[in-house]
């Protein structure tokens, strides 16, 4: 059998489409091949978990320290972040390297990128949740319709006009409800340009901020503007700009709902004009806040703080539609003291 020199061994790693990182016993990173290099930059003195952006400190269970200890080669599915900021899944191996004398020198780590493996999971996840959501909302919403429905025929049947009136707001109200969902299920279900055209935002979140106002006065929320007055115009699709505010401000106004320990309730809408020329507007509640296990997948399941009475869509559309602008939606949030989503729109020319 041919025996291969070190520098055919390693070409051999460089060529692998796989990370491929050598460390000692403190952790440091003494090689790796082309693709790490690549994707995660220089390792020269840097930790493993320096190098593959982890976390400020060595993971809870290393596999490197593992293999040090015991000789075995242990594994466990991790996500990296790249020096593009891009975080990646994997799969990851640690291997126990001998020296001449039998002693455990160093470990090799082998990450193999499973992303679209984890992508392909949360889909079909994420189908089974949203049907289940849907199911369950719709039931409601049907329910509701057959309760105004009720109340209308009693008050035919009454001659009671007062009583018709209440059951045709019912009616009315549940089938508002269905058509939300109905388009919500469009708009994510395929691919569309916006229709961008020259708008003006503040215009908007105005517009907004009335349709919800007496509903939220209604739970004791005060809804508060802070308009930044140099946005003035922006080239935006209108209709992905009312559905992003909207989304935004019913989860805020839910979160609100859902926090029994306040007093009092306050959601903030703001806007800002960047000096790029982007445009960013805030929704701010001072609600449930968002605990630690949902702001990692806040965007990738369906996410809904009214619990099992949402189907999660909201979020899901107005990420699309930020996508579709070119844009970004963050948050921040800390459980019991509310969250702040920022949807940012860049600068188109006209």
């Amino acid at each position: 059998m041919h025996d291969l020199t070190t520098d055919q061994s390693v070409r051999i790693l460089d060529s692998l489409p796989c990370y491929v990182t050598l460390m000692d016993r403190r952790l440091r990173v003494l090689w790796s091949n082309d693709a790490a290099h690549r994707d995660f930059g220089d390792p020269l003195g840097k930790t493993c978990y320096e190098l593959f952006r982890v976390r400020g400190d060595k993971c809870s269970e290393c596999l490197v320290e593992q293999s040090f200890q015991d000789g075995a080669i242990h594994n466990k599915e991790m996500t990296l972040v790249t020096a593009e900021g891009d975080r990646i899944d994997v799969l990851v191996y640690s291997s126990p390297v001998r020296g001449d004398n039998g002693e455990i020198a160093s470990v090799v780590e082998t990450a193999v990128n499973i992303s679209s493996v984890k992508e392909m999971q949360k889909q079909l996840i994420l189908l089974g949740q949203t049907v289940a959501g849907l199911a369950h909302g719709l039931k409601n919403i049907m329910m509701g319709l057959d309760g105004g429905i009720y109340v209308v025929n009693r008050g035919l049947q009454d001659k009671n006009q007062a009583e018709v009136r209440e059951g045709w707001e019912m009616v009315l109200f549940n089938f508002d409800k269905i058509s939300k969902i109905v388009k919500d299920i469009l708009y994510c279900s395929k691919d569309r340009e916006p229709n961008i055209q020259e708008v003006q935002p503040n215009s908007v979140i105005r517009e907004v901020s009335d349709l919800f106002r007496e509903t939220a006065r209604g739970y004791g929320i005060t809804l508060q503007l802070d308009l930044d007055e140099e946005v003035t115009h922006a080239e935006m699709d209108p209709d992905g700009l009312h559905s992003v505010i909207t989304n935004l401000v019913a989860n805020a106004i839910d979160a609100c709902k859902m926090d029994l320990w306040k007093d009092e309730h306050l959601i903030e809408i703001r806007s800002r004009k960047g000096a790029d020329g982007s445009v960013t507007i805030e929704v701010a509640d001072n609600g449930t806040g968002i605990d630690r296990d949902t702001k990692d997948q806040i965007f990738e399941d369906f996410f809904s703080s009214k619990g099992d009475k949402g189907t999660g869509l909201g979020l899901m559309v107005t990420q699309k539609i930020m996508k579709e602008h070119g844009g970004s939606i963050t948050f921040r949030s800390r459980p019991g003291q509310g969250t702040t989503f920022t949807a940012k729109f860049p600068h188109r020319e006209t």
